[in-house]
This record gives structure tokens, sequence and C-alpha cells, in this order.
């Protein structure tokens, strides 16, 4: 794996493409790379995630909580039921990403997407599509 100083470089790394139920809680992951890669129920809960590139990966059921994802490059990117509550989402770039949030407030086992409070300002957005649907995510 070879990386500059100071950056991990997953892209052409031999690593697991898939992660699943993994808590990056807490880490310092600024300036992460990697593509196409899938996480599944992971949490990233106040991590730092600056200046990563993860574009075209999939996020399933995951959890943004406070994650500083400032400057972000998360092109073609897809979210399906994750939350991104009071994480810093500034100078991030979603161009083409797909968000769909899902949950329901009732079911104690499914997590309720979120934006609530998550800053979005200088976000590009461009081609995203976001949608809101009702059903519970597997």
């Amino acid at each position: 794996m070879a990386a500059s100083p100071g950056r991990l470089e997953i892209m052409n790394a031999r690593v697991h493409k898939f992660f699943v139920a993994v808590s990056f809680d807490r880490q310092n992951l600024a300036s992460v790379a990697g593509n196409e890669l899938f996480f599944r129920r992971c949490s990233f809960i106040e991590s730092d995630l600056r200046l990563a590139t993860l574009d075209g990966c999939s996020f399933i059921r995951c959890d943004f909580q406070g994650a500083n994802l400032r400057g972000a490059s998360l092109r073609h990117a897809s979210f399906a039921g994750c939350s991104f509550r009071d994480a810093d989402l500034r100078d991030t770039d979603l161009t083409g990403v797909q968000i769909t949030f899902a949950g329901s407030r009732n079911d104690p086992n499914r997590r309720v997407s979120s934006l609530l409070g998550a800053m979005l300002d200088r976000a590009v957005l461009a081609e995203a599509e976001i949608e809101a649907e009702a059903w519970p995510m597997p």
C-alpha cells in the first residue's frame, strides 16, 4: 500500500471492499481515499473524514452523527437509511449522489435517517437525487 505520509490509501490497497457493522467512531480518517467500497451498518460517529475521497461508495444504514466530512469528495456515492445528524458537510462534493432517507420512529430496531443539524454550506449537490421513503430498511 503506497501512500504519501499522513494519508491512508484504500483505493489500490488489498483490503476488503465490504465493511459490515464496523465502528469507525472517533477515528482520524482525514484524507482517507477509496472508491467503490461498500459499508453496511457502519458507524462513523464524530469521526474526522475531512478531505476524504470516497467516490462511488455505497453506505447503507450508516451513522455519521457529528462526523466531520468538510471538503470530502463523495461523488456518485449512494446513501440509504443513513444519519448525518449534526455532521459537518461544508464544502463537500456530493455531485451525483443518491440519498434515500427511510425509517420509522415507531420501530426501535430501525435507525431514522436524518440531516437534522447537518451543516451543508457550499456543499455541491449537482445532479444529486434525494428522496424520502417510508418503508423499513432490511
